[in-house]
């Protein structure tokens, strides 16, 4: 990192990731990259996501599975500048293939995304659970940056 006087500890990091209203997951596609918007939750030190059980994204984690995804709090404008938190994680994305692993990935974030529907989570997820994939990435390196004030 050029600035490491806005470098900040992975606990920082964490509560970026947890805060943020989405992450932008970055793929490599063959062409250069791919990057896409995704609703992150996390459970420890992993990070999963949702998404089709087929498409660019997919296809994109069997051939390569080197991700990084990328957060940032909302962002204040500064004179001729913006102050910011944000947080990038590098890590190995993996299909989720156990069905217990994927229901608690998928509670989980829907607990973080929409925690006021949480009573009805098991009723609107039994007819789905088989039509959504759930990724997980396997952190293996985090860092964030602050500019403030």
């Amino acid at each position: 990192m050029r600035r490491k006087d806005r470098e900040r500890d992975a606990g920082f990091a964490w509560e970026v990731f947890d805060r943020a209203p989405f992450a932008v997951l970055c793929l490599r596609d063959g062409q250069g990259g791919y990057g896409v918007p995704v609703s992150p939750a996390r459970m420890g030190e992993a990070v999963y996501f949702h998404c089709a059980p087929a498409g660019k994204k997919l296809d994109c984690l069997t051939r390569w599975p080197e991700v990084s995804l990328t957060a940032a709090d909302p962002a204040s404008p500064a004179c001729f500048g913006v102050n910011y938190r944000s947080a990038v994680l590098r890590g190995r994305a993996s299909l989720v293939e156990d069905e217990e692993e994927k229901r608690e990935a998928l509670r989980a974030i829907s607990r973080r995304w929409c925690p006021e529907d949480m009573a009805d989570f098991e009723e609107y997820l039994a007819p789905r659970l088989k039509e959504v994939s759930v990724c997980r990435i396997d952190v293996t390196e985090i860092t964030g940056k602050e500019r403030t004030p």
